[in-house]
């Protein structure tokens, strides 16, 4: 008798493997966030407490506290990279610069000087129209000798916009924008960096409102190029334009 091929046997069902998930971007979280502060807050308590016991060893410094203008400030952005360096490193064995991304941002840098530029002069008019207060930076006591101005220049051209973009557009604006998307992302971190930067000008809200304005156009940059080079070089040749316009009224 011939086998009945007819009636096929029940397939028994495959095990699928699912796919992997896509690694989380950024890869790291709240937590992270909450303990890179911590670290901060803490440095910048000793920090502090270092500058206090050296104006209370030296009178001289009660009366005029520029001396240590460059580096305590200095000292504030080795405390955040380091506190970065730390959380990164210990919690999921990364490093800083390329995980926050400082990679080739495919974009004309040239332009993006020119930019800087731009922004920094369109900032001032606007800041003319909105009738903002002369107010005197804490910056503007030093220079007073070619060296100390060209440690001024230094700072403030390279050391600030480094380390800032890499607290603000590297590792805080992708965890709020990956929360509440790009736009509420990068204005977010632009308001939370003219908050930062009010103290320096007596909190005059005009003052934190422009810089505001040039952390939401270094934020888009940062997210159009998904690169922390092009912003930081924007905000380098930002600042350039205010030391300029300072060695030019120092040296007029």
């Amino acid at each position: 008798m011939e086998p009945d091929y007819t009636e096929s046997s029940p397939v028994e069902p495959v095990n699928e493997i699912p796919p992997p998930k896509p690694p989380r971007e950024p890869f790291w979280d709240y937590v992270d966030l909450v303990l890179v502060l911590g670290l901060v807050l803490v440095g910048l308590v000793i920090i502090s407490i270092i500058a206090g016991l050296i104006v209370a060893a030296d009178p001289r410094l009660q009366s005029n506290l520029a001396p240590l203008i460059l580096p305590t400030n200095i000292a504030a952005y080795a405390v955040i990279y380091y506190a970065l360096k730390l959380v990164l490193g210990s919690r999921y064995g990364r490093p800083v610069f390329r995980s926050l991304g400082w990679r080739p941002g495919h974009i004309n840098l040239i332009a993006v000087a020119g930019g800087g530029v731009v922004l920094a002069i369109a900032l001032s008019l606007l800041g003319t129209l909105l009738r903002t207060p002369k107010v005197k930076s804490p910056f503007e006591n030093l220079g007073a000798t070619p060296l100390s101005f060209g440690l001024l220049a230094f700072m403030a051209i390279i050391l600030a916009p480094i380390f800032e973009e890499l607290f603000f557009r590297g590792f805080l604006q992708p965890l709020l924008s990956r929360t509440w998307g790009a736009a509420a992302g990068i204005l977010v971190t632009a308001a939370l960096f003219g908050a930062m930067h009010a103290p320096e000008y007596s909190w005059a809200w005009q003052y934190a409102f422009c810089v505001a304005l040039a952390g939401v156009v270094f934020g888009y940059l940062r997210y159009r190029t998904n690169s922390l080079i092009p912003c930081t070089v924007m905000h380098g040749c930002f600042n350039a334009v205010s030391v300029i316009a300072l060695a030019v009224t120092k040296w007029k």
